[in-house]
């Protein structure tokens, strides 16, 4: 009986900790349009700083790591799995396709097994952001 016991509770421990976390998005966007040539994708943070780095990248226009984005083809809820060691995510928009994003959302805190809902007036227009719109 305690050989049963011991191995359930290992498996038990094995499913805590062996799975990656998921998390959902809810997209009620219109965003990716194949019509219109839209993308839409989310782009992950590990830390503070990762996040201050991806803000100035996109403050001064540079290309993004293809290493934090993952690209995102469905509306509704989409299941996404979260990547080792992230923190944060947001959400961004190439409302025409093409060059760098002009949307995308704040930054939000991971938390695992969460649904979190995308709706267009979350979007925020990149130089809005960050002042040059004004």
């Amino acid at each position: 009986m305690k050989k049963i016991t011991l191995f359930v509770l290992s498996l038990l421990v094995v499913a805590a900790t062996g799975f990656a976390d998921v998390i959902y998005i809810d997209n009620q966007s219109p965003y990716p349009n194949i019509n219109e040539k839209s993308k839409l994708a989310i782009q992950w943070a590990t830390s503070a700083k990762e996040v201050d780095e991806a803000n100035n990248a996109t403050k001064q226009g540079l290309k993004l790591d293809p290493k934090t984005v993952q690209v995102v083809n469905d509306l509704g809820k989409v299941k996404l799995t979260v990547p080792a060691k992230a923190e944060y995510f947001r959400v961004l928009v190439w409302s025409n396709g093409q060059g760098e994003p002009d949307l995308h959302t704040n930054w939000v805190d991971v938390i695992p097994n969460k649904t979190y809902t995308l709706k267009t007036d979350h979007l925020i227009p990149v130089l809005l952001m960050f002042g040059m719109g004004c």
